[in-house]
Parts: structure tokens; sequence; C-alpha cells
């Protein structure tokens, strides 16, 4: 695993995939508990979220800490939590093979009864404007590229729709970066 680079001040693009790539976030009920908690672990953990989008096996964010807001922390609740949620839903939605798949991953990891992200994430300091605009671009045409919509505006797991039509349905966006 490659270093982690903190610059204070800086945002940060990040990556973070789903186990074995289950395509899990193609249903409402596993996607709202991911939205609930990246609103809530920006306020407990100071970041302001700049951009995100939920594609079926993972997400990217765009977020920018503050203060001493740690990132690391951040992600670590952020996965934790939304691993027990996802897992508490599959079963409650008979997603028998999500579930086995789960704690099959658990227990090659042995880090977790059931797992559902992939250990770590990926990320990359954000230290222009311009770099910040072409991950945001990035993000909002990325289930356009995905084949999932031919337009960034009909995908409704995206930041796009706040920035374009000012819709904050379903989580704020922190606007005020530049």
């Amino acid at each position: 695993m490659k270093p982690r680079i903190r610059i204070e001040g800086s945002a940060y693009y990040i990556t973070s995939n789903v186990y074995g790539c289950l395509p899990i976030f193609i249903r409402p009920s596993f996607v709202i508990p991911l939205i609930d908690s990246l609103n809530f672990y920006r306020y407990q953990h100071h970041c302001k979220l700049i951009g995100y989008v939920i594609m079926p096996d993972h997400i990217h964010l765009l977020i920018w800490p503050q203060s001493t807001a740690n990132l690391t922390d951040f992600m670590r609740d952020f996965k934790r939590f939304t691993s027990g949620r996802i897992t508490r839903q599959a079963s409650l939605e008979n997603k028998t093979e999500w579930v086995k798949a789960f704690e099959q991953a658990g227990q090659d990891t042995t880090r977790a009864e059931f797992k559902v992200w992939l250990d770590s994430f990926w990320d990359e300091v954000v230290l222009s404007d311009e770099f910040l605009r072409q991950k945001l671009n990035y993000i909002h045409l990325n289930p356009v590229r995905a084949g999932l919509v031919d337009e960034p505006q009909k995908y409704p797991y995206s930041s796009y729709r706040n920035y374009e039509f000012d819709d904050s349905t379903l989580i704020e966006i922190d606007k005020d970066w530049s």
C-alpha cells in the first residue's frame, strides 16, 4: 500500500470499492444508507463534501477536511458503519448471495465477520481549483462513461444535480470551495 500524503487545508479525491466488485448500489435501499452516512460523518469529522457519485460497485468522493479533521478516520468510520447497514439490508431483502459474499470476504481478510468494502481506499490530494474541477467533472461523467445513463443529469446518485440544478434533495453539497 502506498503511503498517504496529507497536506493540511487540501481537499482529496477518494475512491472506495466494494469487495469482489459486487454491484450492490443499484437499489435505493442500498444507496440511501450511504447518503445518510456520508451526511452524518461529514459533520461528525468536520469535512466538506464537494462532490460524489455512487456507482454500482464503488464510490468517488471529493472531501475537504476542515481544521484537525482526519480523512482516514472519516473513511474508516464511514465504511465500518455502512458495512453493517448494507449487510443488514441484504439480509432483510433476502439477498443471500450478497450476505454470503460479505461473510466470505470477512473470512478471507479475517478483519470482520462481514466485509463489504475493500481494505483501505485510494486518495489523491487536490492541489488546485483546476484539478478539483477536473475530478468533479470525472465524477459527474462516470455514470455516462459506464453506460448507466446517456446524460449526467439522469443519474440520481451524483452531485451533478446539486451543481447544475441547485437540487439538494439527496444531500447538500459544499459548493464554497473556490
